[in-house]
């Protein structure tokens, strides 16, 4: 009866039927994992956040592309005003790691992918790749997404790259304005406090002619009853009346010299003479406000090239946030120190303010040179300081650094390029 019954079931294909419907079913679900792999990867794609740098974004691209494709290496190459810039991203152990190359290419048409793998293969002779274009709303590439030494490069593979892209485009497009905006509201800033100073520097000027005439007479007739013989008695008054008239001069040729336009030109400066600058215009308003100033200033000349008014901004602003993270304590007391600095590009001089007050949240520490970003009060910062200070550091080739523990210190270091004896300005 058994061999009846399997003589049967071949003889009208039931059992062959089973075969291929189980077949089948596998390859739909498997079909089903692939295709909800592909939209998971889609989808974290499009998470891309626009605050991101670009190292970030190869990183996060290569590693949701990596789930669909064996790849060597991933190229993210955009488009920016200096030229072409690529990111590649390459796998390093078990994390993903980037660096960038930039191309100082100019040209009123966009490079096709042809162009650009011809490009490419200088930096890996013995490769494949396989590119697709970025595109923005008005259909303009902006960029390119390149697979490194991809395994398989089917026709399906191309076309789901090629649809990976469309995704990733708007994702990098986003990026791409959000910089734009940036940018313009960090250019929008420094107008204003441009303005703000200029204004400053109008009415400084002003009031240190006004005060200047009168400062003068009173100079002159001290130092004329100084000269007195029958005033002895009276001479150590004088002598003060003197002594804090001269400082008085001085503070007002320090206002008249920061309230200049001609001093935005560079020139040639030994920094310590631009922090004694600067204190003379601030230093006393410290001590009235109970802050106990220490100043290291290094022995050796330290030259560098600069325009005297904007760099005697960055201490101001500087000091002027270190006496504001210590209005609640007792003891206040901020440190500025000049020195030498060896970086990997090249010596630098380290101008550092260093308060003893609040510090600055972990979480804040990447915000604070964004332009109107400020955890004072709303009647006590504009949140301006900062960000115009960056500017005028990197304007000068420099940086400015932040050191802070919520609660101890904050540290502010300026780094400026050492400008050498045979050096000029140009």
């Amino acid at each position: 009866m058994h061999g009846k019954q399997e003589i049967l079931e071949k003889l009208t294909g039931i059992q062959s039927s089973r075969q291929s419907y189980y077949k089948e079913l596998n390859y739909v679900v498997d079909e089903m994992k692939r295709k909800n792999k592909q939209l998971e990867v889609i989808n974290q794609l499009t998470k891309l956040q626009v605050s991101s740098n670009w190292l970030d974004v190869s990183v996060s691209i290569a590693t949701q592309l990596a789930h669909l494709f064996a790849f060597s290496q991933f190229i993210l190459t955009v488009a920016e005003e200096n030229g072409l810039s690529s990111y590649i991203a390459h796998l390093s152990g078990r994390e993903w790691t980037c660096r960038g190359v930039n191309r100082a290419i100019r040209r009123e048409q966009m490079l096709s992918v042809s162009e650009l793998n011809q490009l490419l293969t200088a930096d890996f002779p013995d490769s494949a790749f396989t590119t697709v274009l970025l595109r923005n709303h008005r259909n303009q590439t902006f960029g390119f997404l390149t697979l490194v030494d991809c395994v398989a490069a089917e026709d399906d593979q191309q076309q789901l790259f090629a649809q990976i892209a469309e995704h990733v485009g708007v994702a990098v497009e986003n990026i791409l304005l959000f910089k734009d905006v940036s940018k313009k509201v960090k250019i929008e800033a420094q107008l204003v406090q441009s303005a703000k100073m200029a204004a400053i520097g109008e009415m400084a000027a002003g009031v240190a002619h006004e005060l200047n005439s009168p400062l003068t007479a009173i100079l002159g007739n001290i130092q004329l009853l100084l000269r007195e013989s029958k005033l002895d008695d009276y001479q150590q008054l004088m002598r003060d009346i003197y002594q804090c008239g001269s400082r008085c001069k001085k503070i007002i040729q320090n206002l008249l010299i920061y309230s200049r336009q001609e001093e935005y030109q560079f020139e040639r400066l030994h920094i310590n003479d631009v922090v004694e600058a600067a204190l003379g215009l601030i230093g006393y308003q410290l001590t009235v406000s109970g802050v106990h100033l220490e100043t290291v200033l290094a022995e050796e000349p330290l030259i560098f090239g600069g325009s005297r008014h904007q760099i005697e901004q960055i201490i101001i602003n500087l000091l002027l946030n270190a006496r504001d993270a210590m209005q609640e304590l007792a003891e206040r007391r901020v440190t500025i120190e000049t020195s030498r600095r060896d970086e990997p590009e090249g010596p630098y001089i380290a101008l550092s303010v260093t308060d003893y007050g609040t510090g600055i949240e972990t979480e804040h520490l990447d915000q604070i040179f964004q332009p109107f970003f400020t955890t004072k009060e709303a009647t006590k910062g504009t949140g301006l300081g900062l960000s115009v200070s960056l500017g005028i550091a990197e304007s000068h080739g420099g940086k400015l650094l932040v050191e802070s523990e919520a609660g101890s210190y904050s540290m502010f270091t300026l780094l400026l390029p050492i400008l050498a004896e045979e050096e000029g300005i140009g």
